[in-house]
């Protein structure tokens, strides 16, 4: 059995997932990509091939099914590239319609991607990790859990019952190997951004892979990425409710 570093990258065949198994690829990780659509990831499967001398492991699935079990995924996943150490889950979407109250239909859409499949899945990998004592996670969040506001507000709230159950995970395995980190993730460069207004620069994909590899050798539980997310949100979470409602954001 090979040492190095079994990781998994849920989402890995676009934006930031599809960043991360590239430099996990370069790394020289047993790297196993997990999306819906297997010809994005037969086309990475390729990329890494033909650049890292690499062949990484592909699996299509699409977690937000209805039937999906997280239990029998990983195990899934434990058969297709052996033992695991990392996990990182870069998975999420957001509505165009997501403002104010969205449609019932949507709610779930957007809780079921942004908060219970990751969180699900998750906590099946903490339990296989606690059995082998050993095992790190990083969970992608957003800015957009650091304030309320009526825009994407399904997705925000999604987003924070993640960071929360993140930090209970946190809390409860604190005594052990096992490692949980939350990114949370301001403006980045892919098609969930592609179009809309921005108040500040988006971050490239590859940027925050390579942040999220620092990272995850460290013991740092929580990081906004950019880094200058942090003042800003700190700011917002402080302003009186006169002041924070006019804002349109």
């Amino acid at each position: 059995m090979s040492s190095a570093r079994g990781s998994i990258v849920i989402g890995g065949s676009s934006g930031v997932g599809r960043a991360l198994v590239q430099q996990l690829a370069a790394r020289g990780d047993r790297v196993l990509a997990i999306a819906r659509d297997l010809r994005d990831l037969e086309a990475l499967q390729q990329d890494c091939r033909l650049r890292y001398g690499t062949t990484i492991q592909i699996m299509a699935i699409d977690v937000a099914a209805a039937d999906f079990d997280a239990a029998a995924f990983t195990e899934s996943c434990i058969g297709s590239i052996g033992p695991i150490t990392q996990l990182f889950v870069p998975i999420g979407a957001i509505h165009a319609d997501d403002r104010g109250v969205p449609a019932a239909g949507l709610l779930e859409q957007l809780a079921i991607i942004n908060y219970l499949r990751p969180a699900q899945i998750l906590g099946s990998f903490c339990k296989y990790f606690s059995a082998n004592e050993e095992g790190h996670a990083m969970i992608f969040t957003s800015i957009a859990t650091a304030a309320p506001r009526g825009n994407n507000a399904a997705y925000a709230a999604a987003k924070a019952g993640l960071e929360f159950y993140c930090r209970a995970l946190q809390h409860h395995f604190a005594d052990s190997r096992v490692m949980i980190q939350i990114c949370a993730l301001g403006y980045v460069d892919t098609t969930m951004s592609f179009g809309m207004k921005l108040l500040f620069p988006a971050a490239r994909p590859e940027a925050v892979a390579r942040f999220a590899m620092q990272m995850s050798e460290g013991r740092k539980r929580f990081a906004y990425f950019p880094r200058f997310w942090w003042p800003i949100t700190s700011l917002l979470k402080m302003l009186p409710w006169p002041i924070y409602k006019r804002l349109h954001f």
